[in-house]
């Protein structure tokens, strides 16, 4: 493993280019952008912590996608070698990077299930804040009541789950709802997203669905994606009786 330091804005590759690693970002913030020559739309805003370029460790595909640092970042790179040594070695130490595989595979499966129709944006725009904010006392055990704002997408939400060493190894979610039985909440239940100039709540495959001011998506209903309106939105988790009930506030930056 290597230390790679990149300036702002610098390009970290391209699509075509060969896929032989992938990077986990020790500081600063990197975008994933698709359309990158004509007209760059932003799929993920990473910070610290995250991994992308993560399918360079299974296949030797060229990249579909580019990465484009937001900010100065320092990343470590992992090559396919060193994957496999640290799975035949240190096994625990490659969950992160397998748990970003699984992730990407689960975002795959609920495009191809069916997503809510996408019209396109104008403009390449990322001046978006989104603040989460409970509307219920089950929601404010996890969520301060000023709210918090997101700062890196997709922020994926799900139901917290543990083993017998008292965590889940694969879990991949940013916030952790406390559910208990009959549940609500799945383990990988929404992400919200930020893309050109809105926001987007997806479902990641649940089991119930969420409810975006009124409308549900996800679980049996057939839309996987809903639009977030410019202000206040109501989400609920589950069902419309769910206990996990917050409020989205959208608002666009000058």
């Amino acid at each position: 493993m290597s230390i790679k330091g990149v300036a702002a804005q610098e390009v970290i590759f391209r699509p075509g280019d060969p896929s032989a690693c992938a990077y986990i970002i020790k500081s600063g913030q990197v975008e994933i952008l698709k359309d990158f020559a004509d007209h760059p739309v932003r799929l993920a805003l990473l910070g610290p912590g995250q991994i992308f370029g993560e399918m360079g460790l299974v296949d030797e595909r060229p990249r579909s996608l580019a990465a484009r640092a937001v900010t100065k970042a320092q990343l470590k790179t992992v090559t396919r070698d060193e994957f496999v040594d640290m799975i035949l070695k240190r096994p625990k130490d490659s969950l992160k990077y397998l748990k970003a595989l699984f992730e990407r595979l689960r975002a795959m499966n609920t495009l191809v299930a069916g997503e809510a129709h996408r019209e396109p944006a104008s403009q390449f725009q990322t001046s978006i804040q989104v603040t989460l904010a409970p509307l219920t006392s089950k929601a404010g055990q996890v969520v301060p009541q000023q709210g918090l704002t997101l700062t890196g997408f997709p922020f994926r939400i799900g139901r917290a789950t543990q083993n017998v060493d008292g965590h889940d190894p694969m879990e991949v979610n940013d916030l952790v709802l406390p559910d208990e039985s009959p549940y609500y909440v799945s383990k990988n239940h929404l992400s919200i997203d930020v893309e050109q100039d809105r926001a987007i709540i997806r479902d990641r495959g649940s089991y119930l669905g969420t409810v975006v001011n009124g409308l549900s998506i996800g679980g049996r209903h057939r839309g996987a994606a809903a639009v977030l309106k410019e202000g206040d939105n109501e989400v609920v988790i589950g069902t419309a009786h769910s206990p996990f009930r917050f409020r989205v506030t959208v608002k666009t930056l000058s």
